[in-house]
């Protein structure tokens, strides 16, 4: 029997079912059965504008069939209203979509309806019949609008309805979630939909393709500091097959751990405090991010105060200098260090907060320059000089040549590492894990090989002509060393090298700090700038910068130890996974990677506690290390005084070894269920369609 009301959905509404998926979210194992109540849920709409078309259908027949006599309580009261008639359909061929549907308007009188229209012709009978029975397969394979979880039919039908109607039965908007969606979403955006606020707090990164990636790297690369490395083997007294041994080793070590941090940036599409989390646990990972993130502003400032030691000589010597000095009345090298810091770290904060293209194209513009610098030392050095004038070097013990060694790991390998992962996050996550990886280690070995082995040339050929000043005094050296067109290519090199590490290094704190606490881009690097500056200012004016660099080599060797611990559970952690990570449980507690990582967060705290026990500090800050050494002193006459290094890196690896394989492997099979699952929830829905 034909019903005047339109049938009632028996789906839920969008309000309901995205409170009813976020309460499902919620609970441990709730993506699965949050997919299923999707499900169900896609179904009962299917069935519900299975009906509503039924019934659409049902009252065109019920309009041509009817009797065109006039209907008695009509032809009694003349005032009584006339229901507007009903549209007849056209008597013409079936066709694949649903006729349109009559707009019927319910009457506050129980008198029967009775429209004024003609008996309709049998023809138009037999159509609107197969139009019903073709509606059963339509509805299965109609398409839907965009962002539309209801068939086209039904949308069109909606603002049709009576009035009756629309109170009791809310048609759904679409439905969005993350649980099965196609597109992929910003981590932030994630966690900002679990508390129903929708706002992005990181902005694009840089890289949108491999090949900015590369811009990425070459800019890091291709810095003409890579001289003053170069210098200080040169200085350490070693021979010159020596030097070469240590800079392709440490270029090589760095080059790899900058390609697997990509690579695990590429597969978590975040930071790499973010990605960090599947090792240590969501909650875990507070501990060994907070120490990082105190060792990288460490290494910020460390970055500011070498910076500052390569251009303050240029300040210093010039005739306006004098005059700024006598009217702050503060020292000459503490006025020169302000003057050349401040701007430096409010520039680079400023590039780093628009970050994306502006980043980019600061990289590009870099590396251009860098290596048009380094191209002009270079043809400088083969042109004035030969090999014939190269000095051999007497060679150092083996202790001492891997004490140095660890310590250029120290300085230079972990801080790449901490920053490779900031610039190909943005990377498309289907872009190849190998490629990324060769394309990192391609950016990050070449060039630096390649300026480190020109910088020893020269400064081994050149003998004590360089050797002595280069690494105090590098402008002023090349400049008294170098012909004019060598000086200024050199010098705008140094220059955008300084502004841009100063300004990744920003960029990538604020990445990190976003990791651990939910600030505002912005905020965070305000917040950057200050703690930079007071660390580089405050100790700057205290401290005479000769000892001002002893305390910080010491520094930079404790804090080389918590890399080293944070760096081997990351690595190892890292490839031991086959695929990528879920980026939504790096953001909840109750994802796959749950809130702690017993395991890994112990083996971080015993090699940190390892490595310090074996470093055996200097006099100022760190003389409290090496308490496990000084159990068996002869252990720094063999290996050297910085074995921590090597000690704390090689017993964090073991860590996700031993124990984390059988955890990544539960991981990935869930990881791999939750795929399955999605996969044939999406054949549902398309097939639905």
């Amino acid at each position: 029997m034909f019903q005047p009301n339109p049938p009632e959905p028996r789906s839920l509404p969008d309000a309901e079912l995205n409170a009813k998926i976020a309460q499902l979210q919620s609970q441990p194992g709730g993506l699965v059965a949050a997919m299923a109540l999707i499900e169900e849920q896609s179904r009962l709409r299917q069935e519900d504008s299975l009906e509503l078309s039924k019934w659409q259908l049902q009252a065109q027949m019920l309009a041509a069939t009817a009797t065109a006599e006039p209907a008695i309580s009509e032809l009694q009261d003349p005032a009584f209203t006339r229901t507007p008639t009903l549209p007849e359909p056209a008597a013409t061929q079936p066709r694949s979509e649903v006729p349109a549907e009559p707009k019927i308007e319910m009457v506050s009188t129980p008198a029967p309806v009775a429209p004024v229209q003609p008996i309709a012709a049998a023809e138009a009978i037999d159509d609107i019949v197969t139009a019903l029975n073709a509606a059963y397969v339509q509805v299965a394979t109609e398409p839907e609008k965009p962002k539309s979880a209801l068939p086209q039919s039904v949308a069109g039908a909606q603002d049709s309805q009576p009035s009756s109607y629309e109170t009791t039965a809310e048609v759904p908007e679409p439905l969005e979630s993350h649980v099965f969606g196609d597109q992929k979403t910003d981590i932030s955006e994630e966690r900002d939909r679990s508390t129903g606020e929708l706002t992005v707090l990181e902005d694009t990164g840089p890289t949108g393709t491999s090949a900015a990636l590369s811009w990425s790297w070459l800019a890091i690369a291709s810095t003409p500091l890579t001289l003053v490395l170069a210098a200080v083997l040169k200085e350490a007294g070693i021979s010159f097959s020596q030097a070469l041994i240590l800079l392709g080793a440490v270029v090589l070590g760095t080059s790899i751990l900058a390609s697997i941090g990509a690579m695990a940036a590429v597969r978590g599409s975040s930071s790499m405090t973010l990605v960090s989390r599947a090792s240590f646990g969501v909650w875990g990972n507070a501990l060994p991010g907070t120490l990082m993130l105190l060792v990288r502003i460490f290494w910020s400032a460390s970055l500011v105060l070498f910076a500052t030691r390569v251009i303050s000589p240029l300040v210093s010597n010039q005739s306006w200098f004098t005059n700024i000095v006598t009217a702050l009345a503060l020292p000459p090298e503490f006025t020169a260090t302000m003057i050349v810091v401040i701007p430096l770290v409010v520039i680079s904060s400023v590039l780093a907060g628009f970050g994306g293209s502006v980043m980019l194209r600061l990289q590009q513009l870099t590396a251009i320059v860098a290596v048009v610098g380094l191209g002009v030392i270079g043809y400088f050095v083969i042109r004035n000089y030969s090999l014939q004038d190269l000095e051999s070097g007497v060679a150092i013990p083996g202790s001492s040549f891997v004490d140095l060694g660890l310590l250029v790991v120290a300085l230079l390998s972990f801080t790449v590492f901490s920053l490779s992962g900031d610039f190909a996050r943005k990377l498309p996550s289907e872009t190849p894990g190998s490629k990324v990886f060769f394309l990192s280690f391609v950016s990050t070995s070449f060039i630096p090989l390649a300026s480190g082995v020109i910088g020893l040339l020269w400064l081994y050929m050149a003998g004590d002509t360089l050797g002595s000043s280069l690494s105090d005094e590098l402008l002023a050296t090349v400049a008294s060393s170098a012909p004019i067109w060598v000086f200024v290519p050199f010098v705008v090199a140094v220059g955008m090298s300084a502004l841009h590490l100063m300004a990744s290094s920003l960029y990538s704190l604020s990445g990190n700090i976003f990791g651990l606490v939910k600030i505002n881009g912005w905020v965070s690097q305000l917040l950057i700038v200050l703690l930079v500056l007071a660390t580089v200012l405050v100790p700057s004016y205290l401290v005479a910068v000769s000892t001002l660099q002893e305390a910080v080599i010491e520094l930079m060797l404790i804090g080389g130890v918590v890399a080293a611990a944070w760096a081997g559970v990351f690595v190892s952690d890292a490839l031991a996974r086959t695929r990528g990570y879920h980026e939504v449980s790096l953001t909840r507690e109750y994802g796959f990677y749950g809130k702690l990582n017993f395991a890994n967060v112990i083996g971080f705290l015993l090699s940190v506690g390892l490595g310090l026990g074996y470093i055996n500090g200097g006099p100022q800050l760190s003389s409290w290390t090496g308490y496990l050494g000084n159990l068996t002193p002869e252990i720094f006459e063999l290996v050297g005084s910085n074995i921590g290094l090597a000690m704390a890196f090689g017993l964090a690896v073991l860590f996700p070894i031993v124990f984390g394989i059988p955890r990544i492997r539960k991981q990935e099979k869930s990881l791999a269920e939750l795929d399955e699952r999605r996969q044939e929830l999406k054949e549902f829905l398309d097939a639905a369609q």
